[in-house]
């Protein structure tokens, strides 16, 4: 199972792309939008990054239930890797921390994409730093087919837009692109309403972490 586990050097030397979040819990959509966006992009591994304090979330399950339940549903999917890196770090996660880290590990020449949706693509803006974002790495924002992309205040951003996946992917940073990958149903926040109204989610839900789920008594009540 710990092979599933990565750090940025032990991952391609031409790009490194990072899809972050709380992942409470991980569900089949977050692993379906991954594998769409590593098919269509022509990228051979993503990265999977659970945060560690998830100061703008509020309450959130802990880090050690969050990171076993990633690997459980990782552990036969081979070209998905988890980074723990901000899961290990003390008080609150920036990306703009991280993306300097993996921009020195990794060198000027790497592509480095972070991957966001829509709701973080709005809230760019008022990340700290963020303009320092795009010095460091490229932006994909992916969207639902149909979904509009309102709100985006992509004129902001100190980036170029490009159209062609080739054409992107040989920027190193300060690049964006918007994906639009067909839509899921699943969602973290309705996933645990419905586990604590003792509601089956097994369709939304790899079983492995469903099994981890029900022996934790996670998202009961009390936890």
């Amino acid at each position: 199972m710990d092979t599933s586990v990565t750090n940025s050097k032990q991952m391609a030397a031409n790009h490194y792309v990072v899809m972050g979040g709380t992942f409470d819990p991980v569900h089949n959509g977050h692993i379906k939008s991954a594998q769409q966006l590593a098919d269509v992009m022509g990228y051979s591994q993503l990265v999977m990054m659970p945060c560690g304090d998830a100061y703008h979330k509020g309450q959130v399950t802990s880090v050690e239930h969050r990171v076993k339940m990633l690997q459980l549903a990782l552990e036969n999917i081979p070209n998905i890797r988890l980074d723990l890196r901000e899961t290990q770090r003390e008080g609150a996660t920036y990306t703009v921390d991280t993306l300097l880290a993996l921009r020195d590990e990794l060198g000027q020449n790497t592509h480095i994409a972070w991957v966001m949706g829509t709701d973080a693509a709005k809230g760019l803006v008022c990340w700290r730093n963020w303009q320092q974002v795009f010095e460091l790495a490229n932006v994909i924002v992916i969207h639902r087919a149909g979904e509009p992309l309102d709100g985006i205040h992509t004129k902001e951003w100190p980036a170029k837009q490009y159209q062609q996946i080739n054409e992107f992917k040989q920027q190193a940073h300060g690049a964006f692109m918007t994906l639009a990958l067909e839509p899921f149903e699943e969602s973290s926040t309705n996933i645990r309403q419905a586990l604590l109204k003792n509601q089956s989610v097994e369709n939304h839900v790899p079983q492995a972490v469903l099994n981890y789920i029900e022996q934790h008594g996670l998202y009961r009540g009390n936890h």
